[in-house]
């Protein structure tokens, strides 16, 4: 390599090579080159935008989702919550309160019988039940025979634990001394 002299006494070919940044804006390989990376860096943001876009929706859909099951399943398991509650406490009363309490024999047997199939509903039945009550509600009554299971006495699962509840409420209403709550009675 052949060394030049500026007019200012500098070395040209050592001014070149110490030139790092190569400034060729004008030439077609550095169009070129720019070219792509517009497209990669454009593809990347496409990408990154779609993945945001579908993760919004899913966050959105999710909470709709959740937002609709709330509103469906709240009251029922309050109201199967105040039922547990009720038959348990009741049957945890020693037996000269229940007695004081309810007089009849023949409705303390039918209380107790009432605890007993309620505490026989696990939650996660419980869940299952309702779960088919709202299938059961959403589909057409069209007597094509759907999956419906019947308990001994020919109610549904999915009625079972209103069932239970309504029951309980007429046995509490025919004992005087027992004050049914307003929550308990609603709907039965």
């Amino acid at each position: 390599m052949q060394n030049f002299v500026s007019a200012n006494g500098g070395d040209v070919a050592a001014a070149e090579l110490d030139d790092v940044w190569e400034d060729v804006s004008g030439s077609p390989r550095h169009a070129d080159t720019l070219d792509r990376e517009w497209i990669h860096r454009q593809s990347q943001f496409q990408k990154m935008g779609y993945r945001d876009g579908v993760t919004e929706g899913q966050k959105d859909s999710a909470q709709e989702g959740f937002n609709v099951g709330f509103r469906q399943s709240v009251n029922v398991g309050y109201k199967w919550g105040l039922v547990r509650g009720v038959g348990s406490a009741l049957a945890s009363l020693p037996d000269s309160l229940k007695e004081k309490l309810v007089p009849d024999v023949q409705r303390r047997g039918k209380l107790q019988d009432l605890h007993r199939s309620v505490q026989e509903i696990s939650a996660d039945d419980a869940v299952q039940m309702f779960h088919e009550s709202i299938c059961q509600s959403n589909r057409p009554s069209d007597g094509s025979g759907s999956h419906v299971t019947s308990t001994s006495d020919g109610a549904t699962e999915s009625n079972r634990m209103k069932s239970l509840s309504k029951d309980l409420v007429l046995l509490l209403r025919e004992c005087s001394d027992i004050k049914v709550s307003e929550e308990l009675a609603s709907d039965s």
